[in-house]
């Protein structure tokens, strides 16, 4: 296997006087970015069990191995490099793309290593020990959830859990699921069970702590939490934000103990030179408080670590519609000097829907909303001056509450603005909203972020601008 080959290779120790963040650094020897951290505790070490970013990365779909991270001391760190790839690896040969959050658990003297094979299934690889080599646990995938995470409880009961971002398990929309494992830990023993009235985005992870059972998951840019006290509850009571998004990259993360301390492994990619398809792996401690909930998390970088600019490689634009169009042209020039941009000419998106709308004339926009979803256009021009100008948003809605979250670089870049959604009087009937944007200039990538209760918070129909001019002569 692999393993034996880019193991031996890029093994080697990293040392620190105190615990550091990021774990891998890019002046290191072997230098790799890792993601998506799904840390456990192993006979006395902590294994950490990582998706691998490809260093020349433009999206998610170069992710195609593993990398495991160990250590003994939350200092000192051994890099085990690509340690399984189900795509070369012998056996595996029923696992597709996109590898992605994976997950690892113990019991009966083997390991067990769950991933996502084409997304939403899963594959199972197995080892002696908690590094490989791997061989497969089965022949085919042995079920469809999205982010498997698994625990062995203590009565040796083992779970999976997951959610349905991409695939409607039960009642509709994304929610966190959990099941029982048989003793083989390669089979369902019953089915799904949804375990959360809140619907979440994605990365769910589980762990026990004194008898209470936690339950996160990322609910649009921030890691929010549940608590219950069992396994499979009815539903887990909603107990609010265990970590801020995470820099240049939506987050996924795991918790465990460690000699008497708790902490939240977690990914960023505002460092090492990286981006949200280039991420690396950080930690930091947890605090419960009395009642057992949580205080959100702060996170940490090391004294001589820079917050590196994110640099993203020019993309092949992708266009949902029949024909594909330029930039220039999808910005319309207004009389009174603004530009126009439609809704429905963006670079990419997380949920969202294109459709056919009426807003006094018949055309095309985004619909079919949810709380989280996100939509990006990239080369904006807002002129060269800095001084606040006004940005509009032309939305039809029957609910209030809604709010667009603007930001700039990814999904969860930097705040530049927000724009409250109250209710327009349906879906048919349009009103443009605004907001005053500053300190923003020359060509960027935007984000539209939604926030909202509502299955649809608005439908969307374009937005437009006024660029500042300078003061300056």
């Amino acid at each position: 296997m692999k393993y034996y080959i880019l193991g031996f290779f890029i093994l080697l120790i990293i040392s620190y006087s105190n615990a550091q963040n990021p774990i891998l650094k890019d002046s290191d020897e072997g230098f790799m970015y890792v993601c998506d951290p799904s840390a456990e505790v192993f006979n006395g070490k902590v294994y950490v069990y990582c998706s691998h970013d490809q260093p020349d990365a433009v999206d998610y779909e170069s992710m195609k191995d593993y990398v495991i991270l160990e250590s003994s001391d939350m200092k000192n760190w051994i890099n085990h490099g690509v340690a399984l790839d189900p795509q070369l690896d012998k056996g595996f040969e029923y696992a597709q793309s996109n590898m992605n959050a994976p997950d690892a658990a113990y019991k009966d003297g083997w390991y067990y290593w769950y991933f996502p094979s084409d997304i939403t299934h899963v594959g199972v690889a197995k080892s002696r020990t908690p590094v490989g080599p791997w061989e497969s646990a089965v022949s085919n995938e042995i079920t469809t959830i999205f982010d498997p995470t698994v625990i062995v409880d203590d009565d040796g009961q083992a779970y999976i859990y997951g959610n349905d971002h991409w695939v409607d398990i039960g009642e509709q929309g994304s929610h966190i699921l959990g099941a029982k494992l048989k003793d083989n830990m390669v089979e369902l023993d019953g089915p799904w069970i949804r375990l959360t009235k809140e619907t979440v985005n994605e990365a769910v992870h589980v762990f026990k702590r004194n008898g209470i059972y936690y339950f996160s998951a990322r609910v649009g840019p921030v890691t929010q939490y549940w608590m219950a006290d069992s396994p499979l509850p009815q539903y887990a009571d909603f107990k609010g934000e265990l970590a801020p998004n995470s820099p240049e990259s939506p987050n996924h993360t795991s918790i465990i103990e460690f000699n008497d301390e708790w902490y939240l492994f977690y990914h960023r990619g505002d460092v090492n030179n990286g981006n949200r398809y280039k991420r690396s792996v950080c930690f930091d401690k947890i605090t419960f408080r009395e009642d057992g909930t949580i205080e959100p998390m702060v996170y940490t970088l090391d004294a001589g670590v820079e917050i590196t600019m994110p640099i993203y490689a020019k993309r092949t634009e992708k266009k949902v519609e029949s024909n594909t169009v330029s930039i220039d042209k999808e910005v319309k020039a207004m009389e009174d000097g603004s530009f126009r941009f439609e809704a429905e000419d963006y670079i990419e998106k997380s949920g969202i829907k294109t459709v056919a709308l009426t807003d006094g004339e018949k055309g095309q926009g985004l619909s079919q909303i949810l709380n989280g979803d996100w939509v990006g256009f990239k080369d904006i021009e807002f002129g060269k001056s800095a001084e606040p100008f006004n940005l509009r948003v032309r939305v039809s809605t029957p609910n209030e509450g809604g709010t667009i979250v603007l930001r700039v670089n990814s999904p969860i870049g930097t705040v530049i603005g927000e724009i409250s959604i109250s209710a327009t009087g349906g879906l048919d009937n349009y009103k443009t909203i605004s907001t005053t944007l500053n300190r923003i200039r020359g060509k960027q990538t935007i984000y539209f972020c939604f926030t909202g209760s509502a299955k649809n918070i608005c439908n969307m129909n374009w937005f437009e601008w006024t660029p500042a001019i300078s003061k300056s002569k």
